[in-house]
């Protein structure tokens, strides 16, 4: 038997880390981030960047952020006056719902649960309303409401629900089931597929509007007696409109190079998350429109720092037939390092573009990985020294594939 030499992956992967974490450019007019959850409230927008609620002019400008814990604040939600923030944190673990006044202040903390807490929205009444599973015996999310001035708590009556949204008059509730499962799998069509249902006081069982798609749909949003909402009908998530009982359905938003990830609606606007970036669409003038958005900040989370686990970075590591050399995935990049003396190799001079599960061939000559670089997920190889182009090897990456297993003939 031939023993293999022991690997230091810790030791090796140090040397890589490094460049990826750190990133030495300021901004002194702001820089451009990476905006997720937005809420609107006639014109002003408030989101999350750098793990921070921020808010901004519908119009675009620069951005005032409003929390500064290290640890992440999302799900933000203005109330019906415009005048505070609910959201959900992880300040005392585990996630909680809190609020802040619009303009800053003190957080106040709504909910002491044994789960999670999700701050979802506001009822027209000005109740907090929030979805955790902490009061159910299943592993399904209810929806919760908290009366601010007393601070009592009352169910809404559904076995499973969250992304609420109020009518008018908050007798009726559009909400989603199954909950949010994280999967981004592109035109999901499981079982666990959201589907955006309603209930209305008084009626003793809820009803399923989203009838006709067996693919997402989720992300209610009430406005003027019709529900906006995203879905995937047309191969990516988009904005669609129906009206109050499903019907009418009509496509808004015709984005096809990233889906349309969060939304909400107010005054005749709806703001939603596209790539890295909020944009709006006017429901009147049915015109999208990209808001310019910049931060100002010290970029905390940009210093130099030493990273004492430097392996939770990593996704994938094989060896070649040997044991002479690793090849490592991580962050999205693919780096070949030998075992003892030799080069290390780093497929890295593409900045656009993610590597996934990278492997040897069988001979040891190339690297057989999946890459995004037409636009969805396909095979490719790579000459192992890191000389030369790479080449296709499936051009159908619209199915999903993973952890590709070279036979031992490279055939």
């Amino acid at each position: 038997m031939i023993s293999k030499p022991k690997i230091n992956i810790q030791k090796i992967f140090y040397l890589f880390v490094f460049s990826f974490l750190l990133n030495p450019t300021t901004y002194s007019k702001g820089f451009e981030g990476y905006y997720r959850f937005p809420d609107v409230h006639n014109n002003t927008v408030v989101f999350s960047a750098k793990g921070d609620l921020w808010t901004v002019p519908i119009a675009g400008g620069l951005a005032r952020r409003l929390t500064t814990h290290l640890e992440e604040e999302s799900f933000p939600s203005i109330s019906s006056d415009g005048k505070t923030v609910l959201f959900s944190a992880s300040y005392k673990e585990p996630i909680e719902v809190y609020t802040i006044p619009i303009n800053g202040g003190f957080t106040h903390r709504w909910t002491y649960e044994s789960d999670a807490s999700i701050a979802t929205t506001w009822t027209p009444t000005g109740d907090i309303v929030y979805a955790t599973w902490a009061y159910n015996k299943k592993p399904d999310n209810q929806l919760i409401k908290i009366n601010r001035p007393s601070k009592i708590k009352s169910f809404i009556p559904l076995d499973q629900a969250s992304e609420a949204s109020f009518n008018k008059d908050g007798k009726t509730v559009y909400f989603v089931r199954s909950a949010d499962h994280r999967n981004v799998t592109k035109r999901y069509k499981g079982g666990t597929a959201r589907q955006i249902w309603k209930f209305t006081e008084g009626d003793k069982e809820a009803e399923k509007l989203t009838i006709d798609h067996l693919g997402e749909s989720h992300h209610p949003m009430w406005y003027n007696n019709k529900v906006y909402f995203i879905t995937d009908r047309d191969g990516i998530m988009n904005v669609w409109s129906m009206n109050e009982d499903g019907g009418e359905l009509k496509q808004l938003t015709k984005h096809t190079e990233f889906d349309v990830r969060y939304a909400n609606v107010s005054n005749g606007t709806i703001v939603y998350q596209l790539g890295a970036d909020l944009w709006k669409y006017n429901i009147t003038s049915k015109k999208p429109s990209k808001i310019g958005i910049k931060l100002v900040s010290d970029l905390e989370q940009l210093r130099e720092k030493w990273d004492e686990n430097p392996l939770k970075y990593i996704t994938n590591i094989n060896t070649n037939k040997d044991g002479s050399k690793i090849v490592i995935t991580a962050r999205g990049k693919v780096f070949v390092v030998p075992v003892g003396l030799g080069r290390n190799i780093s497929f890295s001079n593409k900045s656009n573009v993610r590597y996934r599960d990278a492997t040897f061939s069988s001979d040891g000559k190339e690297i057989i990985t999946l890459s995004d670089e037409s636009g969805e997920f396909e095979f490719i190889k790579m000459p192992a020294n890191g000389i030369g182009a790479s080449k296709p090897i499936t051009k159908n990456g619209t199915i999903l594939r993973y952890e590709g297993t070279p036979s031992p003939d490279d055939k």
